[in-house]
Order: C-alpha cells, then structure tokens, then sequence
C-alpha cells in the first residue's frame, strides 16, 4: 500500500467507523456544529418560515447537511449514525464520564476506546475461568466505576406525556399539510370546510396519542420490574434493589424461585427456569452450574477438542444451559454446597436478552415494502399534474380579471386537491383490519407493517415437532442391543440387559417440584416407561454434596438404586447428553449417554455395534419413529468425586458401549395434511426444516403431504457430499449412490440426476452435507434451494441461514415454528410465525394461540387480501384526486368553484364514506393459485388509470357542455375577485363528480380471487346506495333545503334530468366494461409483458429458472421445476 493511500485510509478510519448492536451493523461518521452553516440555515429559517426545521425535523440527514460539518471522531462532538440495511439516519450528543467518551443510540451505550468504537454490552470476552474467580463479588473499590460504565440496572420506558405526543404527530408531514390546507380554505371563506377538517384531524391525533400512550404504559409495565435480592459484596451478604445490581455481582439465589432482573451465569448449583415469558417455551427448562474449564468449541456448528489448559470465552446465545436470563423466573435452585444457589451478574439493562426484545419493539428494524416507494413516485407524479393546474389556473384567473393574491390561492388550492395527502395513511386500511381480524382468531401480531409481507409469501420453511406434529412423544418400543439387536420390548419393566435400563432411567434432565416432575416431555415420558422412581436430594439427605437424584426400582426379586452424580446437558450442536452415575448395590460408576444415532454410533466401539445397524435403524425412521441412542461406559470404581466433577466431557463422551434404541412415535396434527394440501394448491412452495434423522423427516413429510406421493408422483432424492464432489440417491434403502464428476458442468449435473429418476423429484439434505454444498458447490445449492423439501439435522443457526439464502434469491419467505428452537429463523423471516402460548413471543411477528398451521393459511387469506386492499384504496385515491382536479379546472374556466358545503359533503361523507369501507371486503375463503401483485403501479394499472381519466373527463366535460347548451342556460358572470358560486355549471358538475366518486369506489374495489366480492361487503354497497340516492335528489331536487344547503340551481326540465341519469348509467357502463376488459387474462398476460419502465425485474430465481430450464426440451418435459 503507497503512502497516500495508508493516510487515506488512515483518515477514512478517524473520520468513520462502524458498529454492531448484535443485530444491525451502523456506521458511525464524527461531525460537529459549523458556525457559517448554521448562519445560512438561520437565514433560510427566516425565508422559509421555519418550514426548513420542520424538513430537518423529518430528515436527520438534512439536519447534518445544513448545520454540522464532517471531523474526525475523537475531535467529534456528534456522531451520524447510518444504518447499512435500511439508510436510517441519527444523531447521537458525545458526553463524557470519568474521561471516557460515550454517545447513546437506540437506548445502548457505545464507549470511546483509544481509536475504537465498543458496545457496553456487560462483562464481554469472560472466560469460564473468569467467571469462577469473581465468586468474591463486586468490593466498593470499583462498585462506582461500574455504575458509571454500565448504569443502573434498569429497562426504563418513559411514558411521554400527552403534549409531548400531541408535537410529535402533529409535527408529521400529513398534520403539516393539512394545517396548510386548513389556513388557505379559511383565507378562501370555506370556512364550515375548514373547520371540519380541523374537527377531524384534531380527533385523529387525540385518538392516535392515546393509543401511543397506552401501548407505551404496557411496554414500561412489560419492561419495568424490580425484586430484592441477596449479593456478595466485600465479602459479606446484602440485600439489593435489583435496579442497584451491576456486572459482576453475585447473586444467591433462593431454593424457592426468583424473578431474574439481569442476565447471569450460573456458577453453583442448579435451577428450574421458567422462560416461557421471553422464548414461549412453557416447558421448565433446567439448568447447571458453568464449568471450570471449557471441553469444547464450537465453530461453524462444528465440535473441535481443545487441549486442558485451553479455556473458553462465555457466550450467553451458546451457553444457555449456563445462563439465566432476564425477565425469566427461577422456579427452585438447589445448592451444590453452602445453603444457595449462585450466579454471577453478566448483562445489565437494555443490555439483557429481555432488554433487546424491549429495544426491538421500541426501535423496531423498518420494513419497507415496494407500494410505499411506488405511492411516492406517484405523489410525485400528482405534484407534476398540480404544478401544470397551478399554471393554468394563474392564467385563466389572470385573464378573468382576479387579483394576484385570490389567483395563487386558488392554486395552491388545487395543489390540495391534486395531491392527497392522506394517502399513505389509506394505505394502511387493509392492514388494520387484517391484524383485527387476526385477533379474532387468536391470532396475534406484534409488527403490522409485516401483514403486507404474508401476502406476497411464496415458500414456507416449517419446523416438524410441535409444528407439524403433536408436541408430546409417546414411546413404541425399547431395542436392547447386545452386540447384536433383541426383540423389541413394549413394557418398561421388560428391559434387559440392565445397563440399557438404567440408561434409560437416568440419562435425562428432569426435576421435580411440589413432586411432579418437569422436563423436556420427551425425557419425562422415556423416565416413565422405564417405571422407575425419580427423588432429588435435598438439603436434609446426607448424600445432597455428592448426588443429583436417586432414581430407584423395587422388585420382588431385589431393589435397584442408581445415584446421578454429574450431568452434562443436552446441547443442539452436540446432539447429545450424559451423565455420570453410580450403583448403590455393586459401587459400579457407568457413564451413560444418550443422542442422535448417527452420534452415539460415531463415538461407540465398532464391535459394540450391530451389523445391521443402519438397516434396523431405517426400517423405524423410514416409517416416521423418532429414534434415539443410548450407550455406556464404565470408570474406575475407585475414581474420586472430586475427580469425576472435573473430568472433562470428551473423556466421557468415547468408547462407548452401544446398548440400543428408543423408538418414539410423533402423531401429525389432525389437520396438518390438509393444510399443507391447500397450500400447495395454491402455488405456495413448501419445506421441512427440522432436527430430526433424514428418513424419519422424509416419512412425515410424505404423510402430510409437503411431498406428494399420489401416484408415485414424486422420488425424494438425498443430496450427500462425496469427498470434493456431490451425490446422490433415491430415499430407497436399495438405491445406490451416483456421484458428479470432479468437474462438472450444468449438464453433467442434469444427466445424472435424468439418471437417478425420469419423475419430478424433491431433494432431501442433512445440515451436514448442506453446509459442504452451500461453500463448495454453488451450482448444486441453488438448485437445492429450489428443489429441497427436506432440510434434517438442522441447528437453530443453519435454519436461520436457510431462511436467509432463500430470501437472497428472490423469495418472499414465512417460517413456522414452535418458538422454542427457532428465533433466528423467526426472526429473518418476512412472516415468522410462532405456535406458541406465551403471552408474547416476541422472536416473531405472528403468534397463534393455537398451535396448529392452519394460522398460516388465515395469515396469507389476511396478508393477500391486506395487500389487494392497499391496491384498490390506492387508485381509488388516485381517481378521486384526479376526478376533483378536472372538476376543478372546469370550474376555474369560468371563474367559479365548488362550495363549502359541496367540499364538504364529498370529502367528508362520500371520499370518507367509501375509503373507510373498502377494507371491509373479507378475504376468500381458499388460498387462490396465485399471490397478488406487490406493485401499486405496473403497465395494466397506468394504462387503466389513464383510461379512466379520459372517462371522467369526457363524461365531466360532457355534462359541462350539455347544459351549456340549453335553452334555460343563463351563463355564469363571474364576480371581480372570482367568487364561487351558484350556476348551471356548478350544479352540472357538482353531480357528475359526486356520482363518479360513488361509482369508482365500487368498481375498483377489486374482489376475486383474493377477496369476495365487493357486493358481499355490504358497508361499501350501503354508502354506495346512499351515495346514488342523494345524486338522484340533487338532479330531481325535491327538497328546496337540500338544494339551498347545497347551493343548488334547478334543472328545470325533466328530459334534461332524465339526461343527467342517463349519462351516469352510461359512465358506470364504461367505466365497469373498462375494468372487465382489462381484468382478462389475455389483455393482463399481454400488458405484464410489456417492456416498459413501470415493469419490475423479475425475482433472482425466476432467472434460476429460466437458466436451467432452457438446456433442453426433454429437460423441460420431465417437469423438473414442478
């Protein structure tokens, strides 16, 4: 690197750096204020009338733009904070303590470090080792520096008062225009008008600060807690507000439970955890005290060995069976000596897991969705046609003789009628009824802006326990081993030989309280098969120092007692467990360990191993059973406890003895099959991501259906690594495996799977051989993106991945999962969806309350129909502004205007009327094959709407020249400062527009094929009808008030009245036989592929498509992509 570029780089690094909240990456630019540019915005305040504030109020950006001025970060007095996923701009004050330089974003600290940049994120880069030695507690000597570094420990959501909320809506850009347009009606004398609306948007905002305010009191009540607990401090005991508590503290926690205000690690002793209220687990979850000494590593899912002396760092999202998180409540603790319970204080405030859920609901990630770009283009499209009204109205104003002053108002009048500013917010109508709807089927959504997203979902990743299947396991069978398979054993009692019995007693982690017993199911139901019983060892049992629990079994015969003496929990990137035991009666210590077969097979002797291991293994996860493994071990009986407590897991977790499976049967929900078969007539891709063995995940999705098998329709093909290459075979245990050459091509890759099957086919993969394709083979894994259905093995981190690299292609992704195991993916989801009780479960934006998939088909119905209804309010709006611009200019060309009342009965009983109502359109009740559009403005929609102008503007300036042309017809005399009016011309087009806005919203309102018919939306036909029949009344006229109040001139003849109904029937013809011409296939297929500027390119995997497809046609015949 040449000098020039070591200072460049150098001086890009001082000026700009980025950083990390352990979701989002920032970058951070160091400015402060510049003196000249705050004299010019000064200035431009003055000229604008403060209206340049209210911009840089809205746009952070342009606040930086116009008063502060780049600098390096250490000489900074502010930071600009960007955002790299969505462009979001913040400024954030740099404040100094104890020397130290810090600035606060988004309710996280970040701390000035020489020339770095560090998240305040509690005690980081601990090792095990670490932690154990700060057993002493926090002493006074630095007790004042933490609370400096990392603050009280409290999640504090103030509560804003109302005026506070009352500026900062007020302060939108829509309130700031209304506000304009308020004040230039009352300078034009429309004064009921004006103070309508006024009337009204002061409701709005009261209502909307309301609610701000209310769900801002359930986020502090959510967020706000605080318990007495007991630390060490200067080594002697203290009771604590748990808001004083601060990294490194330690906590004792009582036998009976505590409500945990921070996150922290356990260091002595076990606990029951509930953490039902942060994940939506409602299984108590157990956990153990953080070793001395790390015994693994974990790097890229992989499990490496390190050598003794090696320690490993602490990470809380790894070491959950170690931590204990906030907002979660410790149900009992059991000391291991002394009389607590212990944990080491590690997070603080916003920075505990229950903190960044608080965060992601107060600063949640934007999402913006294509229609919000594209009403933007089109307001700016309206503002063109306002410019070209404002011209037009200036010259005719001019020549009839008005004043400069009425002149421009009259046009800045017909800026507010051409640009409807409440647009954005009518966009939102379908979706506030769609999260409405959602409640009332239990239901619940905590980001509304992702509704959108559910209808534009076109693959869905489902997880299979508790999601597809029932959420309990019930045990088939037990297969004893012994060098070679016995007979299965269906009673507990049966077991032989006894090492797999005690197996299958111990290996597990459950716990008791108030003597019932809790745990994973799974464990809880194997315990019970076995018929044994379960005791922990309380404070008062002479053995509690040593022994975990006492599992027991008396016969006639003889009595058995096995005491556990140490644990290792399970983990999901291990797949497995083990605990150490010891035989009352024979003194024997055994290891026994349970987990994936593949695993437990991987770490046994290979003489322990029955030869057809593998084939009675498939001949159980072929029909769908859950198997596990289970082996053991014996150590030396004159090991010494203390010994056994610091052994380390790898010296435990080999040489194995295999001794057999447990088979367990998993139902499918009653209408999972059903479900899956609605969603895969409606076009919507399909997958299983799950942890579970290959085959057992293949027989369950054949049984529910995510792979078709009538008729034979489909082969499941599994993808496997082959060295440096990739193979394949059918799922048949007969199939022989067909590698791809070294080097391959496209069409190697073709011929060989032509070679495995001539059916459509599905992929099925491991994580294992999933991560190989994924780095190594790019050719196969895109393919494997589009064709997979079966994903097994999964851990919770690949899941996530999976979901990301489906989204990278071009798809519009839901994930559906029990939200245990699946935040991640959840979380990456356009759409995750959680089957979880919890009260919120906060790693997804939809929960349902009941746990089956059917949710996922009520929340497409809901996004579809959500998202169809943003379509039609959309040019609804955008007819209405047109329609009031033409009857405007007609007006103007007169030198007249509506009046008061007229603005008034149109905006708002028909324009409110009709917009509030189009939402209410239910969605269908199937799925239709296709997703709709998530494009407000495409080639057909533009062409329609230009048609439709043309319509109301031949229709409006029909009716302006055929009463022009009557013989009663007494021409309009304007006033000298162009006063509205009564006259023919007025009446004339006053009845035409108010007719048209009453046609347009029942005609566009769009229906099949995702939402019913617009004539089963009975509030849009009642304000339809209502609308017609005061048309009638104001051509008829048999009211003298009515026509007074709506300063009316008589038609006079009835022919012409008769006319005047006549061309509205005609109007509503056309406009109507518009609509359904253009709603054909063949006219929509021809305009879809008009190459214009409006098309958007298609997504990245249709080019997928395309590319593989084209290589020949009997590629193409055998329905490769079905």
């Amino acid at each position: 690197m040449s000098t020039f570029e070591e200072k460049q780089s150098l001086m890009d690094h001082n000026h700009l750096q980025t950083i990390n909240d352990g979701s989002s990456s920032y970058k951070v630019i160091g400015i402060s204020n510049s003196v000249p540019r705050i004299i010019l915005l000064c200035i431009l305040t003055v000229v604008s009338g403060g209206f340049i504030l209210l911009i840089m109020h809205w746009y952070p950006k342009v606040n930086v733009i116009l008063s502060k001025k780049k600098c390096p970060l250490p000489s900074a007095t502010y930071v600009h904070i960007i955002s790299e996923e969505t462009d979001l701009h913040g400024i954030a004050r740099i404040k100094k303590f104890n020397g130290a330089k810090y600035f606060i974003y988004q309710h996280l600290k970040y701390v000035f470090n020489d020339d770095q940049i560090n998240l305040i994120n509690g005690l980081e880069n601990i090792r095990y080792s670490d932690i154990h030695a700060m057993s002493g507690g926090v002493t006074d000597s630095v007790l004042e520096y933490k609370l400096d570094r990392y603050g009280q420990n409290v999640i504090d959501v103030p509560i804003p008062s109302y005026i506070k909320l009352f500026f900062t809506e007020a302060l939108q850009p829509f309130y700031i225009f209304q506000a304009f347009a308020v004040v230039l009606w009352m300078f034009d004398e429309y004064q009921m008008y004006a103070t309508a609306i006024l009337i009204i948007s002061f409701g709005s905002i009261g209502i909307t600060i309301y609610e701000q305010r209310k769900q801002k009191t359930k986020i502090n009540h959510m967020a706000a807690s605080s318990v007495e607990v007991e630390v060490v401090r200067n080594g002697e005991n203290q009771v604590l507000q748990s808001s004083e508590l601060v990294p490194g503290d330690v906590m004792l926690i009582p036998r009976d439970g505590l409500l945990l205000c921070c996150d922290a690690v356990l260091v002595s002793g076990s606990a029951v955890v509930n953490e039902c209220a942060l994940t939506g687990e409602s299984v108590p979850v157990s956990k153990v005290p953080i070793p001395y000494i790390s015994k693994y590593v974990y790097e890229s899912g992989d499990v490496e060995k390190l050598n003794v002396s090696e320690d490993l760092v602490y990470c809380p999202e790894r070491d959950k069976k170690y931590s204990l998180l906030s907002g979660t409540t410790v149900l009992q603790s059991k000391p291991s000596s002394g009389t607590h319970a212990l944990a080491i204080v590690v997070r603080t405030g916003f920075s505990t897991f229950k903190g960044s859920l608080i965060r992601s609901i107060l600063c949640p990630k934007p999402t913006k969705f294509e229609f919000q770009a594209d009403a933007q283009r089109f307001i700016m499209m309206l503002s063109f046609f306002a410019l070209l009204g404002f011209i037009y109205t200036f010259y005719v104003s001019l020549k009839l003789g008005g004043s400069i002053s009425k002149t421009i108002r009259l046009g800045l009048d017909l800026v507010t009628v051409v640009v409807p500013p409440a647009l954005p917010a009518a966009l939102t109508i379908g979706v506030v009824y769609a999260v409405q709807r959602l409640k009332k089927t239990r239901i619940f959504c905590i980001d509304p802006q992702r509704v959108n997203f559910c209808g534009k979902v076109q693959y869905i990743c489902f997880d299979k326990t508790g999601t597809l299947t029932e959420d309990g396991l019930s045990v088939l069978c037990a297969v004893p081993s012994s060098s070679h398979f016995l007979p299965p054993v269906r009673q507990g009692g049966e077991i032989k030989p006894e090492k797999f019995c005690h197996a299958l007693a111990t290996c597990h982690e459950i716990s008791t309280i108030n003597n019932e017993l809790i745990g994973d199911p799974l464990d809880i139901e194997m315990f019970n098969f076995t018929g044994w019983k379960y005791e922990e060892c309380d404070e008062n049992n002479p053995l509690a120092s040593f022994v975990t629990a006492i599992v027991s079994h008396s016969t006639e015969e003889h009595d058995e007692e096995v005491c556990i003496i140490r644990s290792f929990p399970f983990t999901s990137q291990l797949q497995r467990m083990c605990v150490v035991t010891k035989n009352v009666q024979t003194d024997e210590l055994i290891v026994f360990c349970k987990g994936s077969p593949e695993m437990i097979s991987s770490m046994s002797l290979k003489s322990t191993i029955p030869e057809n291991f593998h084939s009675e293994l498939d001949s159980y996860t072929n029909e769908g059973y859950r198997v596990i493994a289970f082996g053991w071990k014996p150590i030396d009986s004159e090991t010494s406890w203390h010994k056994i407590q610091t052994m380390m897991r790898s010296e435990l977790e080999c040489d194995l003895n295999f001794c057999g499976f447990l088979i367990m049967e998993n139902h499918l929900k009653v209408d999972t099959t059903v479900c899956i078969s609605e969603l895969i007539h409606s076009n919507t891709k399909v997958c299983m991501v799950t942890g579970d063995n290959i085959f057992t995940a293949i027989s369950v999705s054949k049984k529910c259906g995510i792979v078709p098998t009538d008729g034979g329709l489909n082969d499941v093909i599994i993808v496997k690594k082959d060295e440096d290459s990739v193979a394949f075979k059918l799922d048949s245990q007969d199939s022989s495996l067909v590698s791809l050459p070294k080097y391959y091509t496209k069409m190697d890759l073709v011929n060989t799977l032509r070679e495995i099957t001539s059916k459509p086919f599905v992929f099925a993969v491991t994580e294992t051989d999933f991560n190989h394709i994924a780095q190594s083979h790019p050719m196969v894994y895109e393919i494997l993106l589009i064709k997979g259905k079966i994903f097994a093995r999964m851990k919770p981190g690949k899941k996530q991945k999976l979901v990301e690299d489906l989204q990278n292609i071009g798809f519009t992704v839901s994930m559906c999962g029990d939200g245990a195991n699946d935040c991640g993916a959840l979380k990456s989801a356009h759409a995750g969806v959680s089957l979880s009780e919890a009260e919120a479960s906060i790693a997804a934006p939809f929960t349902s309350a009941n746990p089956s998939i059917s949710c996922m088909i009520e929340i497409l119905r809901q996004g579809r129909a959500a998202l169809v209804t943003a379509s039609v309010t959309f040019r609804f709006m955008a007819m209405y502004s047109m329609i009031q611009f033409i009857t405007s200019l007609l007006h103007y060309s007169i030198g007249t205007n509506m009046t008061d009342s007229q603005f008034l009965y149109i905006d708002m009983f028909v324009i409110t009327g009709i917009a509030a109502t189009l939402g209410q359109s239910q969605p269908s009740d199937n799925l239709a094959s296709s997703t709709p559009k998530a494009q407000l403005i495409d080639f057909k929609v533009f062409v329609l709407l230009t048609l439709h102008v043309a319509l109301t503007f031949g229709f409006q300036y029909s009716v302006f020249v055929y009463i022009q042309s009557q013989p009663f017809f007494v021409p309009y005399t304007p006033a000298h400062d162009l006063k509205e009016g009564a006259c023919f011309e007025n009446t004339a087009l006053f009845i035409a527009s108010a007719f048209q806005y009453a046609l347009y919203g029942v005609i566009l309102s769009v229906g099949q094929p995702h939402r019913k018919p617009a004539y089963k939306n009975w509030t849009l036909m009642l304000v339809f009808l209502v609308c017609c029949v005061m048309s009638f009344l104001f051509v008829f006229q048999p009211f003298p008030f009515l026509t007074n109040l709506m300063n009316l001139v008589s038609l006079q003849q009835l022919d012409v009245q008769i006319t005047f109904i006549l061309l509205m029937a005609v109007n509503f013809v056309l406009v109507y036989l518009v609509e359904e011409l253009f709603d054909t296939r063949r006219v929509t297929a021809a305009l879809d592929n008009a190459k214009i500027f409006l098309n958007k390119s298609p997504p990245e995997f249709v080019d997928i498509l395309e590319r593989w497809g084209s290589l020949t046609e009997e590629f193409n015949s055998k329905n490769f992509y079905k």
